[in-house]
């Protein structure tokens, strides 16, 4: 097989894409798709403190930078009604298990550390999950010339940064970016960015940082640790060096950059949830299940392949035809894995959660990359390169096109919502109110410092008694309900209250979908 010009050839007759006369525009093109998707996660980024899960992370940032691991809140212990803890808990959180007037944080605090660093930086907290995005679009560059050629990971970078899910993703102060940019940066390290300049330490340093942004993908570190170990042959240099490049050497290497993640996990954990080995999820027996294997490997299959299209069932033939086949297997292996450990996970009905398999994806685009270039140079031979140019941009277009369709766009507007309604909350009301909310308490909570009550934890006929204890600590309670909450807050204390009536005109609206209700507000109303 002849190789281009601008590759040198091995002793295989294969080009050497790590050879630096690889063309200084393949560079570009990867260059330049990191730096769309940094712009994309920045221009349509969310910027909120939304769904439980982002308050979650932001919260506890804060928290990281007050040099603490939870909120303390004191009206947990005289509230006199049943699980008042959970009360005054917003989204994203959970009772503490240790002392019964204090919350913590439910997620993993890797990226909350991350954030907690970059905040120094205004709203520098925001601008991790875009960096990581764009530090993935360029590794998978790497990779993709290390496995095959310079073109190969273009191809492949330009694809990460089209993918529907990573879209969707990159816009959100959430961990499944930056779960994916660590664990990629931890294969890189170990395969090398250069032939023979595979660095364990660095990568166990990686994947130190990946167990903490996402604990439950802790096996993957035992899958590098053992490309690591597999990857190193005993030199024939003196005795002096001897042993110094074996395979147990390398892994020792990996192991040590590997500790400080798993100790900082552990001790986090047990400050926050009383023991090394719990989390704010739940017990294991609870979350994972065998009878959630069929429903969840029917639905991610179906996710991945309609969001992205069956064309990445090739990289399943990579192993077979890739120059570095070692390298292939240990890709689709972090794919397989990263699959195979949400299987039991619990089931969810919605496309958005093949968000999970994020840190497999780089992999399969690469190894699908590899399988179209070798058919197309016994296809097309010499044209290879514009027959891999013309599915690059076909499967992108169609993917970016299914990102729009999926509101990857719009976010920035419908997560918008939750940052009007902490800021009126902190901007408008006093200081000693306390928000009666359900959707909103993570972010009300984020945004104003306010203490939150989760109507939806209250007996029917305990509403009353919640707004009087409320009024008799000196605060002063408020309602802020999403319009299709209102429905269900009736539902739920108009037979108890009068409250539950909601009959009153609201004290403010915010936005189109916000309402908020000053309780005291129904009496004057009606005594006019």
């Amino acid at each position: 097989m002849l190789s281009r010009p601008d590759e040198r050839p091995t002793a295989s007759g294969e080009p050497d894409p790590t050879h630096p006369t690889y063309p200084l525009y393949l560079t570009s093109i990867a260059i330049a798709a990191a730096a769309a998707l940094l712009v994309v996660g920045v221009r349509w980024g969310t910027f909120a403190a939304g769904g439980s899960d982002s308050a979650c992370y932001l919260n506890q940032a804060r928290l990281f930078r007050l040099g603490t691991t939870h909120i303390e809140e004191p009206l947990i212990d005289t509230a006199p009604w049943p699980r008042a803890e959970w009360t005054f808990t917003p989204a994203g959180h959970i009772p503490s298990p240790i002392r019964r007037d204090e919350i913590v944080p439910i997620c993993p605090p890797g990226l909350p550390l991350t954030m907690a660093l970059t905040s120094i930086v205004p709203r520098g907290e925001f601008y991790v999950v875009p960096i990581c995005g764009a530090l993935a679009v360029w590794l998978t560059f790497v990779l993709g010339r290390r496995l095959e050629s310079a073109a190969v990971g273009a191809a492949a970078a330009v694809l990460l940064a089209c993918s529907p899910s990573v879209l969707f993703q990159v816009v959100q102060p959430m961990t499944d970016v930056p779960a994916m940019a660590w664990w990629l940066l931890a294969a890189a390290f170990a395969i090398g960015f250069r032939e023979g300049r595979a660095r364990p330490l660095a990568a166990g340093v990686a994947a130190s940082m990946a167990v903490l942004t996402r604990p439950n993908l802790a096996p993957l570190a035992a899958l590098v640790a053992l490309y690591v170990a597999s990857s190193f042959r005993r030199t024939v240099a003196g005795p002096a060096e001897a042993g110094l490049h074996t395979g147990p050497a390398k892994a020792g290497l990996y192991v040590l950059g590997l500790i400080p993640g798993v100790v900082v996990l552990a001790v986090l954990q047990y400050t926050m949830y009383g023991s090394p080995l719990a989390t704010g999820y739940g017990a294991p027996g609870e979350l994972f299940k065998t009878a959630n294997i069929a429903p969840n490997m029917t639905r991610y299959t179906r996710w991945l392949f309609e969001t992205h299209t069956p064309v990445l069932a090739f990289a399943f033939a990579a192993p077979f035809v890739a120059r570095r086949k070692r390298e292939a297997w240990f890709g689709l292996g972090i794919a397989l894995v990263t699959l195979a450990l949400y299987l039991p996970y619990i089931v969810f009905g919605d496309w958005t959660y093949v968000r999970f398999l994020l840190p497999g994806l780089p992999w399969l685009i690469v190894l699908t990359s590899i399988v179209v270039t070798r058919v197309g140079r016994r296809v097309a031979g010499d044209r290879t390169a514009p027959l891999l140019a013309l599915v690059v941009v076909g499967v992108g277009a169609f993917w970016m096109h299914v990102a729009r369709e999926r509101s990857a766009f719009d976010l920035i507007h419908l997560e918008r919502h939750f940052v009007d309604a902490g800021t009126f909350v902190a901007q408008r009301l006093a200081d000693r109110t306390a928000i009666l909310t359900v959707r909103h308490s993570g972010s009300v909570h984020y945004y104003s410092h306010r203490p939150t009550v989760s109507w939806d934890t209250l007996e029917p006929d305990a509403l009353d008694t919640a707004l009087a204890f409320l009024q008799a600590q000196g605060l002063r309670p408020m309602l802020l309900l999403d319009t299709a909450e209102e429905p269900v807050f009736r539902a739920r204390f108009e037979r108890a209250s009068p409250i539950g009536h909601l009959d009153w005109p609201p004290l403010a609206s915010v936005g189109r979908t916000i309402r908020v209700y000053d309780p005291s507000d129904r009496a004057r109303y009606f005594a006019r």
